[in-house]
């Protein structure tokens, strides 16, 4: 059983233990193979990680995230943080968006040089 963030796992991966949102409400059982619906689904809730048994975790698809981050210009994070400024980033959604958000800017910038 291992803890995987929700945007490496995979369909046909299996759950481990019962997936709750925040209020406690199950969401999946344990035991449950995954399917592209319920991958969506729980994006949906703001579920950030889950237990699964057998993670097959695309270690580059990984590699490039963590690149993509550290390669932030100043310039970039400066707006992005204007930008949450007001947010709670320690909920859960709200730090996957600000993680998406930072990665599309990142991005863009490389896309026009």
């Amino acid at each position: 059983m291992k803890s995987i963030k929700i945007k490496f796992v995979t369909k046909g991966m299996v759950t481990a233990t019962e997936v709750k949102d925040r209020m406690g409400r199950t969401l999946l059982a344990s035991d449950e193979p995954l399917t592209l619906q319920k991958l969506k689904t729980l994006k949906a809730w703001g579920i950030t990680e889950i237990n699964v048994k057998s993670p097959e975790e695309p270690k580059e698809a990984f590699k490039e995230e963590v690149a993509m981050t550290v390669k932030a210009p100043p310039e970039i994070i400066k707006e992005q943080e204007t930008l949450f400024k007001y947010a709670d980033r320690r909920h859960p959604a709200v730090a996957e968006l600000y993680d998406v958000c930072l990665a599309r800017k990142v991005q863009m910038r490389q896309d026009e040089q």
